[in-house]
C-alpha cells in the first residue's frame, strides 16, 4: 500500500518537475526575431546599449531618412552625453521664466512663462546633439527606393546584430550592423559587387542640430552648414578623426576601417559640402568600418568590427541569460503569443533606450521628443521593470543620476521655501527645471526615488544599500512632508492647490487632494520611516503626523474620484473616464489608505466607461492590468494586455505610438515599460499575492506560464 502511494505521489509531482526545468531562453527570444521582407518605415530597427543607439532602415544604415521620418520611425544616432544649446545672443536669463504663484499664503517663483522669449529658449535648450548619419550612395547620389528590391532583413535579438540582404539595381548587397555592448561605437560590414566597382559608397554626414521648434519629432537641420564645423583632423591608413563643433558642443567621430578603403570629403570646387564624407573601397567588394564617438570626458575605444560584433553578442547574451524571463510558448490561449512578443520586444527596447547613465525622454534614444529631456514622473515605470526582470544593476545605473542631482534639488526646494529635495519634472543633463505651464505643478514624480530605492533594497537588503540611498530617501520624504499643508481648523494635511495631477487635464488652481498623489504621499512617508528604522534611527515625528492626518482619498457613490471636488465622473452618457486614481492600487500596493472594494468598484466603472478592454491603450494598458491583477481579476488583466485595438498596436520592432500624438511621439516607451511592469507582476507576483506561480494569470488551464528570475513588487 505504501509503495503504491509513493508511486502515486511521484506521478502527481512529475509535471511539476518537468515545469521546473530551465526555460530555453534563446528559443523564447528567437520566436520574436524581427524580420523585414519589405520597406516598412514602422519597422526601423534600433541598436544600442542604453547610453548609445542608432536606428537603421532596410539597408542596414540610415539611407532612406525622409521616408522613415515622414511615415514611421526616424533614423537617428544618439548618445546620452552629447548635448547642444543654440546661441543666446539676447542674453536671456532663466530668471526671466519665473513668475510668482500663490501657495498657501506665500508666493513661490515657478518657471511658468514658457511663451516668453526666455521661456521658449530654456524650454528648448539644452537638447541632445544628433550624431552622424550613415547612408549608402549610388553613383554619388542618395540611394532611392526604386533602386532597392529583394529585401530580407533580420534583427537577431539574442545578439543585437542586424543582417540586411537586398539587391541594388539587381546586384546583391549584404550589410551587417551592430552597436557595441557598452561604448558609443557602431560597426558595419557591407559586401556587394557595386562596392568593388566603386558605384556604391558609404556616406557620413553631420546635421547642425535638431529643428526644436517641432517639439516631439524634430527633423535635422541640414541647410545651415555655416553654423557648425566638421574638420578632418587626422587621416592615416585605416583611420580618420572628424572633429565636430556646433556652438559650444564638441565631440569627435573616430572612423576605423579594416578593408582597403579611403575617406574623402564630398566638397568640390562646384559644391561646398563641408559636413559630407564618403568612405569608398579601393579594392575588393567589402567595406568594414567602425565609428566611435568621443568627447573630453568620454574616450573612443579602439574597436574593430569583429570586437564590436563580439561585444554586442556578449552584452546581449548576458542580458537575456542573467535577468528574468517568461515563457508562454505552451500556453493554449490564442492571445499568449502576442503578449509574449510584446514582452520580449519591450525587454529589448528598454535595454537599448533606458539602460544608460542618464534617463532620456519618453521616446528614449529612438528619436527626440520633449527636447530630449528626462520626464521624471514616468521614470519609475521605466526603471521599476529593470528590478522586476532581474536587472537591478541597470536600475541603479539610472538612479545614480538622482544621487548626482541631490544637492541641486535640495537647493531648488530651499529656493521655493520647502524642506528636502525638489526633483525636476523635466530636465536635461544639467538637471535644471524646464519652463512650462504644467511642469512646475507636477508632484507625483517626488516620491519616485523612494519607490525605486525601496526596490533596490528588496533586491539588495544590505546596510550598504541603505547608506548609498538613505539621503536621497530622507530628503525626498522631507519634501513630501513639507509640501503637505495642514488646515489649522481641522488638523488635516492637504495636497494643493495649486498642482497638476497625473492626467494634467484640470487647472492647477482647482486641483486639491488627488487620489493617487495622496496614496503615494502616504506610502512614500511610510517607507521612509522604515528606512529610518532599518538604520537604527527613531521615527520622524512630523512625517508620522502627516501620515496620521493626511486627507482621505476622495470618493463619491462608493468610487474613488480622481480629484477632490471634481465629481460625477461616472454615469449615463459619460465616456473616457480618467484612470489615474487606479494607480493607488496597482502601481502602489495595498495600504491602509486604500479600501480594496472601493478600488474594485472604481476599476469596474472606469473599465465600463472606457469601452471595456479596447479602451486601455498606451501606458494605461500596464496601469489597468496592474490594478486588475492586484484585485484578483486575472482574466481582465490578460484581456487588457492583449488589447489589439489600433491605438494599442505594437509595431513590428516593438515600438508603440502615443495615441495623443501618434505622428509625433512614434516611439512612446512608457507603453513598453508599463507593459513589462504589469506582466512582471502577473508572472512574478507581489507582496500578499495568492500563493502559487504566476498569480496574476487565470487558472483556467489555458495559461501555462513559465517564469524565472523575476522579483516581486511590493
Amino acid at each position: 500500500m505504501l509503495a503504491r502511494l509513493l508511486l502515486l505521489l511521484l506521478a502527481v509531482s512529475a509535471p511539476a518537475v518537468q515545469a521546473a526545468q530551465p526555460i530555453d531562453r534563446a528559443a523564447v527570444v528567437a520566436r520574436h526575431m524581427v524580420r523585414n521582407t519589405a520597406l516598412n518605415p514602422e519597422s526601423a530597427l534600433t541598436l544600442g546599449n542604453g547610453d548609445f543607439a542608432l536606428t537603421v532602415d532596410v539597408t542596414g544604415l540610415q539611407t532612406l531618412e525622409r521616408i522613415y521620418y515622414d511615415n514611421g520611425l526616424p533614423l537617428e544616432t544618439r548618445n546620452t552625453w552629447s548635448w547642444h544649446s543654440f546661441p543666446n545672443p539676447d542674453k536671456l536669463r532663466f530668471e526671466d521664466t519665473l513668475a510668482p504663484v500663490p501657495f498657501h499664503g506665500r508666493q513661490i517663483l515657478y518657471p511658468t512663462q514658457q511663451n516668453t522669449p526666455a521661456g521658449r529658449y530654456y524650454r528648448e535648450n539644452p537638447q541632445p546633439m544628433p550624431l552622424g548619419q550613415f547612408a549608402f550612395t549610388l553613383h554619388g547620389e542618395p540611394l532611392r527606393t526604386e533602386d532597392i528590391a529583394g529585401i530580407d532583413q533580420t534583427l537577431d535579438l539574442w545578439t543585437g546584430i542586424v543582417t540586411s540582404r537586398l539587391t541594388v539595381r539587381g546586384q546583391p548587397l549584404e550589410v551587417t550592423t551592430a552597436a557595441h555592448g557598452s561604448a558609443a561605437v557602431l560597426a558595419v560590414q557591407a559586401r556587394s559587387p557595386l562596392i568593388a566597382s566603386g558605384e556604391l559608397q558609404v556616406r557620413l554626414r553631420f546635421p547642425y542640430a535638431y529643428r526644436t521648434s517641432i517639439a516631439h519629432k524634430p527633423p535635422f537641420i541640414w541647410e545651415q552648414p555655416d553654423r557648425h564645423q566638421s574638420t578632418l583632423t587626422q587621416v592615416a591608413p585605416g583611420h580618420a578623426r572628424i572633429a565636430r563643433h556646433a556652438d559650444g558642443t564638441r565631440y569627435d567621430t573616430e572612423l576605423r576601417w579594416s578593408t582597403p578603403a579611403e575617406l574623402v570629403s564630398a566638397s568640390t570646387q562646384q559644391l561646398a559640402a563641408p559636413h559630407d564624407f564618403r568612405l569608398r573601397a579601393t579594392s575588393g567588394d567589402t567595406i568594414a568600418f567602425t565609428a566611435a564617438f568621443a568627447d573630453a570626458e568620454h574616450h573612443a575605444p579602439n574597436e574593430t568590427v569583429d570586437s564590436t560584433f563580439a561585444s554586442s553578442k556578449q552584452a546581449w547574451a548576458d542580458y537575456w541569460t542573467k535577468g528574468g524571463m517568461v515563457d508562454l510558448g505552451t500556453a493554449t490561449d490564442p492571445r499568449a503569443r502576442e503578449i509574449e512578443r510584446r514582452a520580449v520586444l519591450s525587454l529589448y527596447l528598454m535595454r537599448v533606450n533606458y539602460a544608460g547613465s542618464f534617463p532620456p525622454a519618453e521616446s528614449g534614444l529612438q528619436h527626440l521628443s520633449w527636447f530630449g529631456k528626462h520626464n521624471s514622473e514616468v521614470y519609475v515605470f521605466h526603471a521599476a521593470q529593470f528590478y522586476q526582470w532581474g536587472h537591478v544593476d541597470l536600475l541603479e545605473k539610472g538612479l545614480a543620476w538622482y544621487l548626482r542631482q541631490l544637492p541641486q534639488g535640495i537647493a531648488q526646494a530651499r529656493a521655493e521655501g520647502f524642506q528636502g529635495v525638489r526633483w525636476p519634472k523635466m530636465s536635461g543633463l544639467d538637471g535644471r527645471p524646464t519652463p512650462g505651464g504644467i511642469n512646475p505643478y507636477i508632484i507625483w514624480n517626488q516620491p519616485n526615488p523612494i519607490y525605486l530605492a525601496e526596490l533596490v533594497y528588496r533586491a539588495k537588503p544590505t546596510r550598504e544599500t541603505l547608506q548609498r540611498y538613505g539621503d536621497m530617501v530622507f530628503e525626498s520624504a522631507k519634501f513630501l512632508a513639507s509640501f503637505a499643508q495642514r488646515d489649522a481648523a481641522t488638523g488635516i494635511y492637504h495636497l494643493g492647490p495649486p498642482l497638476k495631477n497625473v492626467s494634467e487635464s484640470t487647472s492647477a488652481e482647482l486641483v486639491r487632494d488627488p487620489t493617487f498623489e495622496l496614496a503615494f504621499w502616504d506610502w512614500g512617508l511610510r517607507v521612509a520611516q522604515q528606512w529610518r528604522e532599518r538604520l537604527g534611527l527613531p521615527p520622524e515625528p512630523h512625517w508620522a503626523d502627516v501620515v496620521d492626518h493626511l486627507a482621505p482619498l476622495p470618493q463619491q457613490d462608493g468610487r474613488y474620484l480622481e480629484i477632490a471636488g471634481i465629481r460625477d465622473l461616472f454615469g449615463p452618457g459619460k465616456r473616457g473616464a480618467p484612470s489615474s486614481m487606479l494607480l493607488a492600487l496597482g502601481y502602489l500596493p495595498a495600504t491602509p489608505k486604500v479600501d480594496i472594494e472601493t478600488a474594485r468598484r472604481t476599476f469596474h466603472a472606469v473599465h465600463e466607461q472606457r469601452g471595456a478592454d479596447g479602451g486601455w491603450v498606451s501606458w494605461q494598458m500596464g496601469q489597468g492590468a496592474l490594478t486588475a491583477a492586484r484585485l484578483g481579476e486575472p482574466e481582465r488583466a490578460v484581456a487588457i494586455l492583449a488589447n489589439t485595438s489600433p491605438a494599442a498596436r505594437f509595431m513590428p520592432s516593438g515600438y508603440s505610438r502615443r495615441p495623443r500624438d501618434p505622428e509625433g511621439a512614434v516611439a512612446y516607451l512608457p507603453t513598453n515599460a508599463a507593459y513589462l511592469m504589469a506582466l512582471g507582476l502577473m508572472a512574478g507576483g507581489w507582496d500578499g499575492a495568492p500563493a502559487g506561480p504566476a498569480p496574476g494569470f487565470p487558472k483556467d488551464g489555458a495559461w501555462t506560464v513559465r517564469a524565472e528570475g523575476l522579483l516581486p513588487l511590493p
